[in-house]
């Protein structure tokens, strides 16, 4: 997988996560499981289709003994097509790594007719798992929505401490002055690119790309320079993209 798309992948999980993840908004960062699979339709195939067998999934996950998982399909809305050869991909989120991997076992053991069906509509060749933070929660109660995402790196003399600290900052001054939105942070992991150099992926999830609108031309009036002064030593971000997630289901907690 190309360094370009391993810096995408983390566009994911904002909805599942924030539904997930979040119990106390003044707790420290909550975190959760994600994995992303990277699909193309067959010939002749398209969202209906694929939209079929997601129906057929979500029930059998209620009747599976699996631990709580949501999934979205997240299909790009502002982006270069060289960055994403691909014409959708699927989020996964569970509440922890553990909890992922039963889950998964018990896909590889009983889901594999669905997964045939899957395979018939949009065969997926890539694999990757990753660990979500969410650092100023959304508003969208897993209801799906557009994720912005950059690729980040820390300059030297960073560390986590030090961005977390910033995170506080920033998270104020979006509050202070109104701005729409929710914040997260994504942690490549297992299947990621060898030759990534990236750290983290910072992501800015809106409901609407109207609402995302209204923070861009925030940024433009001085919310940019506010996002310079408080992050400018700490880490660089590439130039980002927007993808929008649909909710296809999964099995909540009991």
């Amino acid at each position: 997988m190309s360094n370009q798309l391993t810096k995408i992948v983390l566009a994911i999980i904002v909805f599942a996560s924030t539904s997930l993840a979040i119990a106390d908004h003044h707790a420290a960062p909550s975190s959760a499981a994600l994995e992303a699979f990277f699909c193309n339709f067959e010939k002749g195939k398209d969202m209906d289709d694929l939209l079929k067998v997601t129906a057929e999934w979500d029930k059998w996950i209620d009747t599976s003994e699996s631990n709580p998982y949501s999934a979205y399909i997240m299909q790009p809305v502002i982006s270069t097509g060289a960055d994403f050869p691909y014409d959708y991909f699927w989020l996964g989120v569970g509440q922890n790594h553990q909890a992922m991997g039963e889950s998964a076992d018990e896909w590889m053991k009983n889901g594999g007719k669905i997964a045939a069906k899957f395979d018939a509509v949009a065969p997926c060749d890539t694999h990757i798992l990753m660990t979500s933070q969410i650092i100023k929660p959304g508003n969208n109660n897993g209801k799906g929505g557009f994720a912005q995402i950059s690729a980040c790196e820390l300059k030297d003399g960073a560390s986590m401490e030090s961005l977390m600290a910033a995170d506080k900052k920033w998270v104020s001054w979006m509050t202070d002055n109104k701005m729409p939105g929710g914040l997260a942070r994504w942690f490549g992991g297992v299947g990621e690119a060898r030759d990534s150099t990236t750290d983290f992926y910072s992501v800015y999830l809106a409901e609407s790309l109207g609402q995302r609108g209204k923070a861009q031309d925030m940024m433009m009036a001085g919310g940019s320079a506010a996002l310079s002064s408080i992050y400018g030593d700490l880490m660089t971000c590439d130039v980002p993209r927007v993808y929008h997630g649909t909710p296809v289901g999964g099995k909540t907690a009991s």
